[in-house]
């Protein structure tokens, strides 16, 4: 597969990842849930994603994903991906933002913090976002759907999102058909989004280098959204 095919695909599994740091068992104290994902593409399983979210305190939350894929073609692997990041919330705000990413060979970090009413990124990308009107692409809150800026968290660039309710759609997820409410996602990162009824991300579709890929969450220990407004 050439190079630049490689690339795109990175590009666009990072931008659908965008995840957090290592997690090696599902959470299982009080204050604290997980949700493990697999990551298909065009119906091959190339990757898992780990969500988790404990209470910190204070009521500051701490947020950590483990995002690894590995792209084979013939047994061979053409292209790898692996980021871990972390994040603290405190009344709703983002107060911090750290990630290492290495897409196939690329190093890239995330390096964010609140100032005030401003996010403030020293990582791969350096400039600021309005801490109060800012998500970051983890999605494991509905409540990030409400925000027009989601930071990513491979770079900590902000992007201009729009994120619209678009019916239900019943999917494949911990292990059986769940309906889940589907959200059309434009602007600077086009993906579906899915949650339940609970509001419990379920999964992401996208495209990646013109074939299907998806987000199919396939364990879980907790209720992540419930943390947020607990």
């Amino acid at each position: 597969m050439p190079c630049t095919r490689r690339r795109a695909i990175g590009g666009l599994l990072a931008a659908a990842a965008a995840g957090l740091s290592p997690v090696s068992v599902l959470a299982s104290a009080a204050g604290a849930a997980s949700r493990r994902f697999e990551i298909d593409r065009a119906g091959s399983m190339i990757g898992t994603h780990v969500t988790t979210v404990r209470a910190a305190g204070d009521g500051a939350l701490d947020v950590a994903v483990q995002v690894r894929i590995a792209v084979k073609i013939l047994g061979i692997t053409a292209y790898r991906y692996e980021m871990d990041s972390e994040e603290r919330w405190s009344a709703g705000r983002l107060d911090r933002l750290v990630s290492s990413t290495n897409d196939d060979g690329t190093r890239e970090t995330a390096d964010v913090t609140r100032e005030g009413d401003r996010l403030v990124s020293r990582g791969t990308w350096t400039g600021e976002a309005d801490a109060a009107t800012s998500a970051t692409t983890t999605y494991w809150t509905p409540e990030f759907l409400s925000r027009p800026t989601w930071l990513s968290t491979q770079t900590g660039r902000p992007l201009a999102v729009a994120p619209r309710r678009d019916g239900s759609e019943t999917i494949a997820a911990l292990g059986g058909q769940v309906s889940a409410a589907r959200w059309r996602n434009g602007g600077d990162l086009p993906l579906t989004l899915y949650y339940d009824a609970r509001g419990e991300w379920l999964g992401n579709a996208f495209d990646a280098g013109g074939e299907s890929a998806r987000f199919r969450a396939v364990a879980e220990s907790g209720a992540l959204a419930a943390l947020w407004t607990a």
